[in-house]
């Protein structure tokens, strides 16, 4: 019996565990979303814009451990969704984006909105297909969310021509195809296991696909405790192991404190598991040095060796390998590691970062807002953010526990922080949701709070308003201190007006006393609410202040 590609195509979605996706409408897949008029179990969440489609998908996936689906029509919205497909392949995140393509006919013509998407995609995808026969849907269907799922996660691209969809084909649809993750050799796990014990200052080192497990979660903080090893976190994954837990010994992110770095580099054995170790938390490749042996567990063997001089690799699901390791037990609890472990924590606990809030005379130190809302939210809340120096105190301050979770962009992209907040308050609709955003990123992604409103995502975006592309100006000062940076300085709307003018609830902070109120008022709105947050811009990091840099 013949059946529409379109239909054959949504039941294979289905047949996925897809239960959402994010899109902006376009002509270009109409019979997909005429399709689900007939076919529903499938919400679709339309957007304001594709880039905040994407980092919603992103985003879900990050909740979900699942791939991330968003629907985007060719030309336009395919580049304009890039930035997340960007995003999802450098943070290793599982995500899939359909994109409507030009009919067959039309295509190598320079058509309207035409492209070629395997050329544009193909560097920043872990695969780019384009759908030309309509019989092979439902299997270049399957076949993207396998890729996209397996091995290192990452972002698959398909693209569905319009008279494709709409062909008759005598097809089924295809059913989810099994993963099974590679597994850690035993006796290679015992030989990571000896040399821990044999170590005097080793140190884990967990991010990427240890980010979505609850599993792994638990079995982190198991493995800290059987070998009595310090945990760094990479960027945007600190929430992996409770941040108050003797063992934690902070955050490899964008310019982590020097002690924490000192954690790092004191090190004499690095043992990474679940992440590629590429971007920022190598710290600019000085972190692993030649001198420290460096063990590497990652699913996919072409990325051992390939930064970093490798002592042992292990090819093997990161899940699987903390499973194994937490069996065995060292034997090395001497004064001289129990004193490594304490060092690191403390180190965490004091650093220039974590001293007593500044006072500054053009606004407010937002370590006031971190440390408020570190005192009141609840222990599984969901902390999204975006972009930008602001990020330093929330990295280096906020009390995350396990029961948490923190979604950002390890590229460090702005406008992730409120398209996330909303893909995580649907997810999770029973938790607290707190979006932290800067006043440059608030308005590069800002109109998807027509998107919160219209979803009832119960989201607390908190707007860092210092009226500057902060980060910018912290390089600007470091490398040409003292000009007259006019490119940095931003004008920008009344926050608290602009929130309100989408019908969300909103407050505005002018000083310390009215932190803590005002947060417990946003928490108690039944749907989104904003608070925009008056910060000092000669405060710039969490460490480093104008003057200072401007004197260096």
């Amino acid at each position: 019996m013949l059946k529409k590609a379109a239909s054959v195509f949504v039941q294979t979605l289905k047949n996925h565990g897809v239960d959402r996706f994010f899109c902006v409408p376009g002509e270009s897949y109409l019979s997909v979303m005429d399709e689900l008029l007939y076919s529903p179990g499938i919400e679709v969440v339309t957007c304001r814009h594709e880039g905040g489609a994407g980092f919603m998908a992103v985003a879900d996936a990050k909740c979900t451990g699942k791939a991330g689906v968003a629907f985007v029509s060719r030309g336009p919205g395919a580049t304009n969704a890039s930035i997340s497909v960007h995003s999802a392949h450098q943070g290793g995140v599982p995500m899939v984006l359909f994109i409507g393509q030009v009919n067959r006919i039309s295509t190598g013509k320079m058509h309207l909105q035409e492209m070629d998407f395997i050329k544009t995609f193909s560097d920043m995808a872990k695969h780019v297909e384009q759908i030309n026969i309509p019989s092979e849907i439902a299997n270049v269907t399957a076949r993207a969310f396998h890729i996209a799922e397996s091995g290192i996660p990452g972002p698959v691209v398909i693209a569905i021509p319009t008279d494709v969809l709409e062909s008759k084909i005598e097809s089924e649809d295809v059913k989810r195809i099994k993963i099974n993750p590679p597994l850690a050799f035993p006796e290679k796990v015992k030989e990571v296991s000896n040399l821990l014990s044999n170590a005097k200052k080793p140190v884990l080192v967990v991010g990427g696909q240890v980010h979505t497990s609850v599993r792994s979660r638990k079995l982190v903080e198991e493995v800290a405790k059987a070998h009595n090893l310090p945990v760094l976190c990479t960027y945007e994954h600190q929430d992996i192991i409770s941040n108050d837990n003797l063992y934690y010994a902070g955050e490899l992110g964008l310019r982590p404190p020097e002690p924490i770095r000192k954690n790092a580099l004191e090190a004499d054995l690095v043992l990474v598991v679940g992440h590629r170790f590429n971007g920022v938390p190598n710290m600019a490749y000085k972190f692993p040095s030649s001198k420290q042996t460096f063990i590497h567990v990652i699913p996919d063997p072409n990325i051992i060796g390939k930064i970093f001089r490798t002592d042992m690799g292990i090819v093997a699901d990161s899940e699987n390998f903390l499973d194994q390791l937490s069996k065995f037990s060292n034997n090395n609890r001497n004064n001289e590691r129990n004193e490594w472990i304490k060092l690191c924590h403390y180190r965490y606990l004091n650093n220039d970062a974590t001293v007593t809030p500044r006072n500054a005379n053009d606004g407010l130190d937002f370590a006031h807002f971190i440390d408020g809302l570190g005192k009141i939210a609840p222990e599984n809340s969901i902390i999204t953010n975006d972009a930008g120096n602001f990020t330093s105190w929330m990295h280096h301050r906020f009390p995350f526990k396990s029961t948490m979770k923190l979604i950002g962009s390890e590229i460090g992209a702005m406008g992730m922080g409120i398209p996330a907040g909303i893909a995580a308050a649907l997810r999770f609709p029973d938790r607290q949701v707190f979006s932290i955003v800067g006043d440059g990123g608030a308005l590069m992604t800002g109109s998807e709070l027509a998107t919160a409103v219209a979803q009832k995502a119960k989201i607390r975006v908190i707007v860092a308003n210092n009226n500057h592309y902060g980060t910018i100006r912290y390089h600007q000062e470091v490398h040409f201190p003292t000009r007259d940076h006019y490119a940095t300085n931003l004008v920008n709307p009344d926050f608290a007006k602009y929130g309100e003018s989408f019908g969300l609830k909103c407050f505005t902070i002018y000083n310390t006393e009215e932190i803590l109120p005002t947060i417990k008022s946003a928490m108690e709105i039944n749907g989104p609410s904003l608070i925009e947050f008056k910060m000092s811009l000669e405060l710039n990091t969490s460490t480093a202040t104008i003057s200072q840099l401007q004197t260096k």
